[in-house]
């Protein structure tokens, strides 16, 4: 998936941290993912949980939890695509595999090198299959403080 722009309605996220590696998001906030399959749109609400990158302290050395903006963003969206939703019957948004190619994709137009960028990915790919099948109370809080809607590119 070729992540082309990224656009959110505010000047920042801003996100308030809770320990333990979680922030919460601090207000009420649109994200349009726009790519070459068409347009991903989010509203997350204030108080949605996040890790953003999972990985324990260890990985930070190599990869920033957070990062700027742009990877943040691209870190909230694959933790949502991760998470199963109310608006979508209580399922994910998209499928594991379109998740993890977006978190790839997405962490190049952020402007993360290959190497990094595939270690994220590949990692993801090794290690987060629970993640995405298992519910656990965050997901459960998490499902219903954000929405999803797809609009998907017409073909020519």
């Amino acid at each position: 998936m070729l992540v082309r722009d990224i656009t959110i309605n505010t000047d920042s996220l801003k996100v308030t941290p809770l320990g333990s590696r979680y922030y919460k998001v601090a207000e009420d906030v649109k994200i349009s993912v726009f790519t070459d399959i068409g347009c991903l749109e989010f509203n997350v609400k204030k108080g949605l949980i996040t890790n953003f990158r999972s990985g324990g302290p260890l990985v930070d050395r190599f990869v920033d939890q957070i990062g700027d903006q742009q990877k943040a963003l691209i870190y909230l969206i694959h933790d949502m695509m991760y998470t199963r939703v109310e608006c979508c019957s209580n399922e994910h948004p998209v499928s594991r595999e379109l998740a993890d190619e977006f978190l790839r994709d997405g962490l190049a137009w952020a402007g993360m090198g290959r190497l990094k960028r595939n270690s994220v990915y590949y990692a993801v790919r090794m290690f987060g299959k629970s993640a995405y099948e298992e519910d656990d109370c965050l997901s459960e809080t998490n499902r219903v403080l954000f929405s999803f809607h797809w609009t998907a590119k017409k073909a020519a």
